[in-house]
């Protein structure tokens, strides 16, 4: 599949010779969080068009970013797409990205006027392992965010965001994208807004400190810009 280059000797060049195009990165973030089948990418990803969504996969599975995965376990053996150890090491690199848009390019943006889904505000926190976390400590969190739901699981070290309603979750994280976004953008920090009302709460209460402490680890920088 030939397409136009850089041409240029240079590591960052030949990633955006990858992932320059409109949509790749979207459909990175989109399976960072597991195997889809193209329908719910096309469905995640409204505006893409499927055409386009035909090419940006096949160019990613041509890239060694994506491969294909057969779900045994859905109707008919579908055919799903998931990150092979390549596009996974991507998708942890997107994260700082994600969080400078946070912090420098949302001033203007509304959550009301653009599509919006938990999971993608919760991508930064399964990035990465925890070293810091106990190797013993299991939690799941379940994240209500504007009226889309997601949860992120903890065990031995490794976190999981999936979408949707947990039926385990040991702590329930009720609140806006704005504040969400605030958190992310590091204007205020988690224990801060559950403090003053703006992120609700409910479980148990051990659990709930080792995720505030998972954010804080999670975002750049100590400061807090304040508004």
């Amino acid at each position: 599949m030939s397409r136009r280059n850089y041409g240029q000797f240079c590591g960052l060049a030949h990633a955006l010779d990858v992932v320059g195009e409109r949509w790749t990165l979207l459909i990175v973030r989109e399976l960072a969080s597991g195997p889809k089948r193209y329908t719910q990418l096309a469905e995640a990803l409204a505006g893409i068009g499927t055409s386009l969504l035909a090419t940006r996969v096949r160019q990613l599975e041509a890239d060694g970013v994506v491969q294909r995965k057969l779900m045994l376990d859905q109707p008919n053996a579908a055919v799903a797409y998931e990150l092979t150890p390549s596009g996974v090491e991507l998708a942890k690199a997107a994260v700082p990205l994600a969080l400078w848009g946070a912090r420098h390019q949302m001033a203007a943006a509304s959550a009301a006027e653009e599509t919006f889904r938990a999971e993608w505000a919760l991508g930064f926190l399964a990035a990465v392992d925890d070293d810091e976390l106990p190797a013993d400590f299991a939690a799941v969190y379940q994240f209500h965010i504007d009226g889309s739901s997601a949860w992120l699981r903890v065990r031995g070290g490794r976190m999981r965001v999936t979408a949707g309603e947990a039926t385990d979750a040991d702590v329930t994280v009720r609140t806006t994208a704005a504040t969400f976004l605030a958190i992310a953008g590091r204007r205020v920090t988690m224990a801060e807004a559950v403090q003053r009302g703006d992120v609700a709460v409910d479980g148990d209460p051990a659990a709930m400190t080792e995720l505030v402490g998972i954010v804080e680890r999670r975002l750049p920088g100590t400061a807090v810009q304040r508004a």
